[in-house]
């Protein structure tokens, strides 16, 4: 995986500090998109910072620095599933063949590529 660094974090080089990149987009999550009904509850909930991206099926604790960045999880905290690996590098090479920049293109998006529709429809 590309590892995509939030300028001036400092991480430790073992863990894995992601930006969220322009052109994430909200998307509601659902029963069937989570490992468990506390993941789900749990990212409903306003005062934790636990966060699911949709679009590239990431999950992860955002810090509280003011900031984008996220510590993505790979293991669900409450019931312990591994969960997914996330799509970011699939969504920016199939965003970049469109001849796109994820960052500089971000209001010329697809739809698709708004939500998790793009990566459901793959299989992925």
């Amino acid at each position: 995986m590309t590892e995509e660094y939030a300028q001036g974090d400092e991480h430790c080089g073992e863990c894995e500090v992601l930006a969220v990149p322009p052109g994430t987009f909200e998307v509601e999550t659902t029963a069937e998109d989570q490992c468990c009904e506390l993941m789900l509850q749990n990212l409903r909930a306003d005062d934790l910072p636990v966060v699911y991206d949709a679009t590239i099926r990431e999950w992860g604790i955002r810090y509280l620095d003011g900031g984008s960045s996220i510590q993505r999880l790979e293991y669900c905290p409450w019931c312990g599933k591994k969960l997914p690996g996330d799509l970011w590098d699939e969504w920016r090479t199939r965003v970049e063949q469109l001849g796109l920049d994820p960052w500089d293109d971000a209001d010329r998006i697809p739809e698709a590529f708004r939500s998790d529709r793009w990566w459901k429809e793959a299989g992925l």
